[in-house]
C-alpha cells in the first residue's frame, strides 16, 4: 500500500529472519545457562588446584568473565522475550472487536515493544558473543603447560591452546561481521554507490 509520501509503514513489525525470535531464546534459555554452569565449574578446579596451571590468575578472571557473560546474556534474553509477539499473540488475547477498536494503538504498542525488543536482542547477542569469547581465552590459558619442561605433550598443549584463542579470535571476527558489513554497506548508500 503506498500514501502520498512512499511506502505506508508495515503493519505489524517482525523479526528478520522470522526465526530469529526463537534464535535468541535458544541462545539465552539453553545455550548461555549450560556455558555459565561450565565456566562456574571449571573457576572451582582451578581454584582448587591453581598450582597446576601455568596462569591461574589470568585463567580465573577469563572463565569469570565468561560467567558473567553468560548470565548477563540470559538476563537480556528474558527482557528481551518480555516484548517480542506477534498479531497472532494480540489477536489470542483480545476478542474480535476489541482488535478491531484499538487495532492501531495495539499495531503502535506492538512497534513500540519491537523495538524495545531489538536492543534488548542487541544486548543479549553481545552478552553470548563476549562470554564465548572469554571462555575460549580461559580455555587457551588452561591449556597451556603448567611449566617449562620437556615432556612429550608439551608441544600438543601449545597446539592445543593456540586453537582454543584462534577461536577465541574467529569468534569476534564472526561476531563482527554482520555489524562491519551494516556499516559500509550504509556509506556506500549514503554515497550514492551500489
Amino acid at each position: 500500500m503506498l500514501t502520498g509520501n512512499g511506502p505506508a509503514p508495515p503493519r505489524w513489525r517482525k523479526p528478520s529472519p522470522l526465526g530469529f525470535g526463537a534464535a535468541v531464546d535458544a541462545v539465552s534459555n539453553v545455550a548461555a545457562p549450560l556455558l555459565a554452569g561450565f565456566a562456574v565449574a571449571a573457576i572451582g578446579v582451578v581454584a582448587a588446584d591453581s598450582d597446576k596451571f601455568r596462569w591461574p590468575g589470568p585463567v580465573l578472571l577469563f572463565l569469570t568473565l565468561a560467567a558473567l557473560s553468560f548470565v548477563m546474556c540470559v538476563q537480556f534474553g528474558f527482557h528481551a522475550r518480555r516484548h517480542l509477539y506477534s498479531y497472532a499473540d494480540v489477536t489470542a488475547w483480545w476478542t474480535e472487536e476489541e482488535v478491531r477498536d484499538r487495532h492501531e494503538l495495539l499495531r503502535e504498542e506492538q512497534h513500540h515493544d519491537f523495538a524495545l525488543w531489538e536492543g534488548w536482542r542487541r544486548r543479549t547477542y553481545a552478552a553470548y558473543t563476549s562470554g564465548m569469547i572469554m571462555l575460549w581465552l580461559g580455555v587457551s590459558l588452561v591449556l597451556a603447560p603448567p611449566a617449562p619442561s620437556g615432556a612429550l605433550d608439551t608441544p600438543f598443549r601449545w597446539a592445543a591452546a593456540a586453537v582454543a584463542a584462534a577461536a577465541a579470535v574467529v569468534e569476534a571476527v564472526w561476531s563482527a561481521y554482520p555489524w562491519a558489513e551494516r556499516r559500509v554497506r550504509r556509506r556506500r548508500l549514503l554515497r550514492g554507490g551500489p
